[in-house]
């Protein structure tokens, strides 16, 4: 940038935003820091970097195509994808300060006080134009369906992109819901049958929503940091030393560390309703 000419905003927003597409992100995007209006006090963007004018959101680094079919499961508890979305928040950080000459600062992937992550990093993809709400809970891109965000915040005032189309419902879940009432991932997650998942669609848009995070949260964080607190909690209570040991030497307790250690963010181990969405299918079909 050249200090003595005014900044050309938009040229910087879209070559930073090329910048991520060139080095892996499958999509990347501007919200205005002054959008997150709906953050509770103490997780707006402001809070985190005085003087935020930006928030950029990069996607992608999704699990791959042999990870949705594979009948192993367990395999999706002991690794991660979404370290590499965040190695790339990091780079662009280094790229706003550096040659744009604002700061900017990678949003933590961990959580902050009463459990609540740093900046909802759903929320900044929304408002970035990198994706919708679904019905399901997740973002979700509408060619690529289910993907990781990362988010960096910068006193750098980009003018922000357009909100995305909506990707949810799919055309295959509006013939669903004509047919029995249902959609893909509500049906293979109902509320109403122990499950997560419930809503409503009128006119081809979702206008109902409901979700059981605390039911969610007991299947889809079994092997992270929950199952590890839970676990170690359970073995220092134990007095028989013997069944101690074998708790700590355990397959699941080992799953879980691998899980702690090789996953940047919280991992979820449950991708049922994902496995089902169609958004994005033809690119997880391979041969």
């Amino acid at each position: 940038m050249n200090a003595d000419a005014p900044p050309n905003l938009q040229a910087i927003q879209e070559s930073l935003k090329a910048y991520a597409l060139k080095n892996g992100a499958l999509c990347a995007g501007v919200a205005p820091a002054e959008a997150f209006d709906e953050a509770p006090e103490g997780f707006r963007p402001a809070d985190l970097l005085p003087n935020a004018k930006s928030v950029v959101v990069v996607g992608g680094a999704q699990p791959r195509a042999g990870d949705w079919i594979s009948p192993v499961h367990e395999h999706m508890e002991s690794m991660g994808t979404s370290e590499r979305i965040n190695a790339l928040a990091l780079k662009l950080a280094k790229q706003i300060e550096e040659r744009c000459g604002y700061y900017a600062l990678f949003v933590p992937p961990g959580v902050n006080k009463a459990n609540q992550p740093f900046l909802s990093i759903s929320y900044a993809a929304v408002l970035a134009g990198c994706g919708s709400r679904s019905l399901a809970g997740p973002v979700l891109h509408e060619k690529y369906g289910f993907m990781y965000y990362a988010a960096v915040i910068t006193t750098l005032p980009l003018p922000g992109d357009a909100p995305a189309a909506p990707a949810c419902p799919a055309p295959e879940c509006l013939d669903m819901w004509g047919e029995r009432g249902t959609t893909p991932c509500l049906d293979i997650c109902p509320i109403n049958q122990g499950g997560c998942l419930g809503g409503k669609i009128e006119e081809g848009k979702f206008v109902e929503r409901s979700f059981n995070r605390v039911r969610c949260a007991t299947r889809v964080h079994t092997h992270w940091v929950p199952g590890f607190q839970k676990v170690l909690e359970e073995t220092l209570n134990e007095s028989d030393p013997e069944r101690r040991k074998m708790m700590l030497y355990s397959s699941f307790f080992t799953r879980t560390l691998w899980s702690i250690t090789y996953a940047a963010q919280s991992q979820a181990q449950c991708f049922e309703c994902m496995r089902v969405c169609p958004v994005g299918k033809e690119h997880r079909a391979k041969k």
